[in-house]
């Protein structure tokens, strides 16, 4: 299969692709055991007879907004990075995050097990982040926008697939005995080593150049995170816009996980369902539907597109509420396949949106804004919907699901920020 991808490839991108490919592919099986759903069930299911409802509870909401808040790091990782050997500083941060995943199946089940086990994957996700950042020098150095841009398509769909699979088995593991997360952490990490060996022949071309120019900047650059928030001072649109996406995305961070907590004691689903609709479905979705996303962005300002690409949040958040409160599994299903359509244009804009903001020459303080935002509502989001949650089992037990109420009011407030904005500036 990745043969075949890379053949519509130029010639001189095939070996380097082929090689990023069989390492971004071997790393995907980590991250779909770290993607919010998949963690967040193997820890409510683990721990459940050891840790208390609340701590439990905590526990989920911290791991399931690990990946958004580790996107705090981006800015750091890419100072960390310039003047540095890109694949040298790819290999140590993908080495630091594979040494996270060897930890996870030694933790005993108990409180400082569950302590460790937040901890590692918290790591894991920071390391991932920078590897993330990083990635991005390397594919711009090694590919033409037209290659790159095809290439990233192609590691999508190769990641995507992966991730949907592997989230699926380890919940097939889980119900057959929730101590084969062990042997599923375990399994993963040999393969992220895999995925370090194979990225540690590729070669980053022009690469003194790149060097010499990270230093040169570096050099006549401060690096200071007033310069960053400067950006909402100066340019109002871009801090209206960032307000309703910071409320919308909040909503979207919320729902995971009191929807675990729904799934696992008012609904009794099993593991492998749970992990279906909270991970798997809605990540074999994305890329298939980031074509149809992609082309209406082609024609649209990002205001536009939040404003068109937020209705389906809205009906996916509000098919998640209705389910959870009606213990319905069908519409649960539907929203799984929602969300997935929704996110293939919400990781698109996510990654794009502020180009259409930022002048040239700011595009870098523009995105730091963006992403420190996205992790600090990373952070804070997960914990306040299980907080509601636990607020309202403690006011009446069995209202639990109407924490999902919550996520759906803030995801439907974003999207008629964006509405309001799109009228007021088109």
């Amino acid at each position: 299969m990745i043969a075949v991808l890379t053949r519509s490839l130029p010639f001189m991108s095939r070996p380097h692709a082929w090689l990023e490919l069989q390492a971004w592919g071997a790393l995907a099986v980590p991250t779909g055991l770290l993607a919010g759903g998949v963690v967040g069930v193997l820890i409510n299911t683990t721990f459940v007879s050891s840790i208390s409802d609340w701590n439990l509870a905590i526990a989920t909401a911290l791991v399931t907004g690990a990946g958004p808040l580790a996107n705090v790091f981006s800015a750091v990782w890419s100072k960390w990075s310039e003047g540095r050997e890109k694949v040298a500083a790819l290999t140590l941060l993908k080495a630091l995050f594979t040494a996270c995943l060897f930890v996870i199946p030694l933790v005993p089940i108990n409180h400082i097990g569950l302590f460790i086990l937040v901890v590692a994957v918290l790591g894991a996700q920071i390391f991932w982040a920078g590897i993330v950042t990083i990635r991005a020098v390397v594919w711009r150095a090694n590919y033409s926008r037209t290659a790159r841009t095809t290439f990233a398509a192609q590691t999508q769909i190769i990641v995507s697939i992966v991730m949907s699979l592997v989230g699926a088995a380890a919940g097939l593991a889980l119900d057959l005995n929730v101590n084969n997360f062990r042997w599923v952490f375990f399994g993963s990490a040999v393969f992220s080593l895999l995925g370090v060996f194979s990225f540690k022949r590729v070669r980053v071309r022009r690469q003194k150049q790149l060097l010499a120019a990270e230093k040169r900047a570096k050099d006549n650059r401060i690096f200071r995170l007033g310069n960053v928030f400067q950006v909402l001072r100066d340019d109002a649109i871009y801090r209206k816009y960032l307000l309703w996406q910071f409320i919308f995305g909040s909503g979207n961070l919320m729902t995971i996980a009191p929807l675990i907590l729904v799934l696992t004691y008012h609904m009794e689903v099993p593991k492998l369902t749970q992990i279906l609709i909270t991970a798997s479905v809605p990540t074999l979705l994305i890329p298939a539907t980031t074509p149809f996303w992609a082309s209406a962005l082609a024609t649209r300002h990002v205001v536009a597109f939040r404003a068109l690409n937020s209705r389906v949040f809205v009906l996916a958040s509000a098919t998640v509420f209705f389910g959870g409160i009606f213990q319905s599994l069908w519409l649960l299903w539907v929203s799984a396949v929602l969300i997935g359509v929704a996110f293939g244009g919400g990781m698109l804009i996510w990654n794009l949106g502020h180009n259409d903001f930022a002048p040239q020459e700011r595009n870098v303080e523009y995105m730091s804004v963006h992403v420190t935002l996205t992790g600090i509502r990373g952070l804070i989001a997960p914990l306040i919907g299980i907080g509601f949650y636990g607020l309202l089992e403690s006011y009446k037990p069995g209202t639990g699901p109407w924490a999902l109420s919550l996520p759906f009011v803030l995801t439907l407030c974003g999207s008629c920020g964006f509405h309001w904005l799109y009228h007021t500036i088109k």
